[in-house]
């Protein structure tokens, strides 16, 4: 019992700050630690929805029609793929614009949520200097926002689906987990490279660079079971693989995705939320340090 107490309780640890003094705060385990991150956000969650639709009347501010150029770029590039890979390179892939675009929102919800959840804590600088409030409600803020738009994008494959014959089907209830799922991990991963930019100003390049060759070696474009033998073990390595495909197999085969593959997908998001919420706990009080 006391075992079971003591694995909740946090400890007193420290750091030599770079102005020589050292700092001693409480230390949590993980599991302590995210639900103290859950408590926070959920306490602080006026300010969680305040930061949402800042960023959501900033991307749109001055527009005139608003939220229809984020969905406007996913569909001109449906139409160009559609025509290169179709009716150009004559890949055949059943129902090419609907298994394209249940794909590729989802990616890039992905790299948008984190390229903003990267620099959200040092684009806050002034904020985090001087107003005490929970560091992580900020690439929260950044990953909800990409959230809600992605919500209301993946609207539109539901139409589509009507539209080119594929029709709806109970297995799209599946989604629900999936993109609970899909972004967690994201969030897991947005909060570790937030933290690694406070230090690190080249993270955002990198992730630039990074987030190109991701995406052509997640199955948006082509069908895995299409990929030469010798090249699956570097898919399977991509836990972005895992995520689209289930977005496809979902809305164009109407199936829910197998028990491997939803394995995989619970064991990446707790990978990468505990990393996430680790190292972005371990650090948030030293931000006011370096932003």
């Amino acid at each position: 019992m006391a075992a079971s107490t003591s694995s909740r309780m946090p400890w007193n640890c420290a750091w030599r700050s770079s102005s020589g003094t050292f700092i001693a705060r409480e230390c949590y385990t993980h599991h302590a630690m995210w639900a103290n991150d859950a408590r926070m956000v959920y306490q602080y969650r006026e300010l969680l929805r305040n930061l949402i639709l800042r960023d959501l009347r900033m991307k749109y501010k001055g527009s005139t029609i608003g939220f229809f150029w984020s969905l406007l770029h996913p569909l001109t590039m449906a139409v160009v793929y559609t025509v290169a890979f179709q009716y150009i390179l004559r890949i055949e892939i059943p129902f090419f614009p609907l298994f394209l675009l249940s794909g590729l929102l989802p990616w890039m919800f992905f790299a948008q949520a984190v390229s903003a959840a990267t620099a959200a804590v040092a684009d806050n600088g002034n904020l985090v200097r001087k107003v005490a409030f929970p560091r992580i409600v900020l690439p929260m803020g950044a990953i909800g926002a990409q959230f809600v738009q992605f919500l209301l994008m993946y609207l539109v494959v539901f139409p589509l689906a009507l539209l080119i014959g594929v029709g709806l089907s109970p297995a799209l209830l599946a989604l629900v987990p999936v993109i609970v799922l899909h972004t967690l991990f994201t969030i897991g991963l947005g909060l570790a490279l937030s933290t690694a930019y406070v230090y690190l100003r080249d993270t955002r390049h990198l992730l630039e660079v990074a987030l190109q060759i991701w995406f052509w070696l997640t199955p948006i474009l082509y069908d895995v079971s299409r990929v030469p033998e010798r090249l699956l073990p570097l898919l399977r390595l991509n836990p972005m693989t895992y995520f689209v495909t289930a977005y496809q197999q979902i809305v164009v085969d109407h199936r829910v995705p197998g028990l491997i593959s939803m394995t995989v997908i619970v064991a990446v998001t707790l990978t990468a939320l505990t990393i996430g919420v680790s190292v972005f706990g371990r650090h948030q009080r030293r931000f006011a340090e370096f932003v």
